[in-house]
């Protein structure tokens, strides 16, 4: 976004409704604004007159001196606006380090009714706010376009707080229009930086955008796994943590990585319900459907329509298919990790199944699987002191054919799986004792059970913790 406003095109930025409601759009915008050097926000308007839920506006960052009559400019000088300690400015991504969580805030309010003849009167229409704030007389794009004073700011509109979306597509239209015809070098162009959901902009907009001077950013794929991994281990303290007398112990600590994890995984892109999961889980798999019905509260009807896979590539596409919009514009689907993940929100393994045990499966791999292999290499560093006939004649038993070297010699010890010692085990070709042979057999099983897919169940679970504790 900072690339493209700072080689002279005019963006629009299109996000879920449940970024604006949850106050995130806002903050993304700050941060872009933050990175530029000059920029005009739009002003705010006498009245509201929106008939659809929208988001405050964000605070003000700073003091500032008004431009013209009633001090209504909001102009942004960055030097003056801004401490900055870190390079990170004071963005929060997430909407937690200052305490406002991830719920939609109680603030998208209602706008009055107001007669539709309004809407176009001077306390609201957006191009007449913004000039009477850069001090121009005129009409805001023949001023700033065809006649400016070298200046070129960007201009800032978030469409979610506009009384009418005709206004904002007409002036974003004229704006690119006017830019083009007047031929500007990049670096004298003025610029608009239009913050949009689908329903603040006519429907025909996005296709009229001119790519010559205008660029459309969709907020798809931003949130990785990292993201919902950071909200999610901030939902989750340690476990333990500042309580003396509960000690971390390993069995603990596999437990709270798995917990952490499972909840990263189930609720993939939608950071806010991942907070939610999050503080209701108690970290039992048999209990997590019921947990994520207690948690979502997705409308029926849009759940219902929101279940398209999209086409081969969709996810890493720059915006989400027309079949998906519906569904990406309530929050409910996103491009996350290469893959279209549909929240829980919309359905998707709300109710246990298929889909739900394939989010715990993955969740059990990353935490589980190196686990298990560590645990499989503890038992194959033994084998010269238990190998009944030796380790060469061992590996030439035991391990399969395909991993021996293309002469013939022996596959190397290391190669050894856990069914291949078990098998070994069985024969007595190797002697454990009791409980090494019960901690193999509980490797064993925990190992298939993923090799096919399958997620580990609790009481398997603790079998395996009880296994992996003993090395």
């Amino acid at each position: 976004m900072l690339a493209d406003l700072r080689a002279g095109l005019t963006c629009v930025w299109l996000f879920p409704d449940a970024e604006v409601e949850a106050n995130r759009a806002d903050r993304a915008v700050e941060e872009v604004i933050h990175g530029l050097d000059d920029v005009v926000d739009v002003p705010g308007k006498a009245a509201a007159v929106r008939t659809t839920p929208v988001a405050a506006l964000p605070e003000p960052w700073g003091s500032w001196e008004p431009l013209g009559s009633g001090g209504e400019s909001v102009v942004h000088h960055v030097e003056d606006t801004f401490d900055i300690d870190d390079g990170f400015g004071g963005w929060d991504p997430f909407g937690v380090f200052g305490g406002g969580g991830f719920h939609a805030s109680a603030g998208p309010q209602l706008a009055p009714t107001v007669d539709a003849r309004l809407a176009d009167g001077p306390d609201t229409d957006v191009a007449a706010r913004l000039a009477r704030s850069l001090g121009l007389d005129g009409d805001l794009v023949s001023e700033l376009v065809g006649h400016g004073d070298g200046r070129a700011p960007v201009l800032v509109v978030r469409a979610w707080t506009e009384a009418n979306p005709h206004a904002v597509s007409r002036l974003l239209r004229r704006f690119q229009a006017a830019v083009k015809e007047a031929g500007l070098k990049p670096s004298d162009r003025p610029r608009l930086l239009v913050a949009s959901r689908l329903q603040d902009l006519e429907a025909d907009t996005m296709g009229l955008l001119d790519g010559t001077v205008t660029r459309p950013h969709w907020w798809w794929g931003v949130w990785n796994h990292l993201d919902t991994a950071t909200v999610v281990a901030d939902a989750i303290p340690h476990a333990g943590f500042g309580q003396a007398h509960n000690r971390m112990t390993p069995t603990k600590l596999i437990r709270h990585a798995l917990r952490r994890e499972t909840v990263v995984q189930t609720a993939g892109p939608d950071l806010g319900l991942a907070v939610e999961l999050a503080k209701v889980w108690n970290g039992r798999t048999d209990d997590l459907a019921s947990a994520l019905r207690e948690c979502c509260h997705a409308d029926d009807a849009v759940a219902r329509g929101s279940q398209g896979r999209g086409t081969p590539g969709a996810a890493y596409a720059p915006l989400p298919e027309n079949g998906l919009r519906e569904a990406w514009s309530a929050g409910l689907v996103d491009s996350w990790e290469g893959q279209i993940r549909h929240s829980p929100r919309a359905g998707a393994g709300r109710s246990g199944g298929t889909e739900l045990d394939k989010l715990v499966w993955q969740a059990q791999n990353r935490v589980l699987l190196p686990l298990i292999d560590d645990a499989r290499v503890g038992f194959v560093e033994l084998l010269p002191r238990i190998a009944v006939r030796g380790v060469t004649r061992l590996v030439d038993t035991y391990v399969r054919q395909s991993l021996r070297d293309a002469n013939g010699a022996s596959a190397d010890p290391a190669s050894m799986e856990l069914g291949e010692l078990y098998d070994a085990a069985v024969h007595r070709d190797i002697t454990l004792t009791d409980e090494q042979f019960g901690r193999l057999s509980t490797l064993r099983r925990a190992r298939n059970k993923l090799a096919h897919r399958t997620p580990v169940d609790d009481a398997l679970l603790q079998d395996l913790l009880d296994a992996l504790s003993g090395f």
